[in-house]
C-alpha cells in the first residue's frame, strides 16, 4: 500500500481488518483521505501519518488502538475530520488538533497536553 504514490481516497472501514496500521502509509504525499475506522486494528498510530500534508479526513476510531496521539498529527493542517473514539488511547491529546472542526476527541476522556513553552532569557 505504501508504494500507491497516486492514491487520494483510502476506505477499508467495517473490514474486520487486524493487525497494526502499516507505518508505510505515511508514504501516500498525495493522500486526502485515510477511513480505517470499525477494525480490529491493534497497536500505535504511526507518527508518520503527520506526514500526510494533504490529508483531510482521518477515520481510525473504533478500533483496538492503544498508546498515545502521535504529536505529529499536529502536522496535519488541512485535517478538518479527526475520529480517534473507540480505542483505548492513553495519555494527552497534542494541542495542535484542538482546532480541527469535525472530532470526536471529547469522547476519548484524555485532556489535551500543555503547551510547550520556552522560557524567555533576559540579558
Amino acid at each position: 500500500l505504501g508504494n500507491l504514490s497516486a492514491l487520494q481516497q483510502l476506505y477499508l472501514y467495517n473490514n474486520q481488518l487486524t493487525g497494526g496500521i502499516p507505518s508505510a502509509l505515511g508514504n501516500l504525499s498525495n493522500l486526502q483521505r485515510l477511513v480505517l475506522n470499525y477494525n480490529q486494528l491493534r497497536g500505535s498510530i504511526p507518527s508518520g501519518l503527520g506526514n500526510l500534508s494533504l490529508l483531510t479526513g482521518l477515520w481510525l476510531n473504533n478500533n483496538q488502538l492503544t498508546g498515545s496521539i502521535p504529536v505529529q498529527l499536529g502536522n496535519l493542517r488541512n485535517l478538518t475530520e479527526l475520529r480517534l473514539a473507540g480505542n483505548q488511547l492513553s495519555g494527552c491529546i497534542p494541542s495542535a488538533l484542538r482546532d480541527i472542526s469535525h472530532n470526536d476527541l471529547s469522547r476519548l476522556g484524555l485532556l489535551f497536553c500543555a503547551p510547550l513553552y520556552l522560557p524567555i532569557i533576559h540579558r
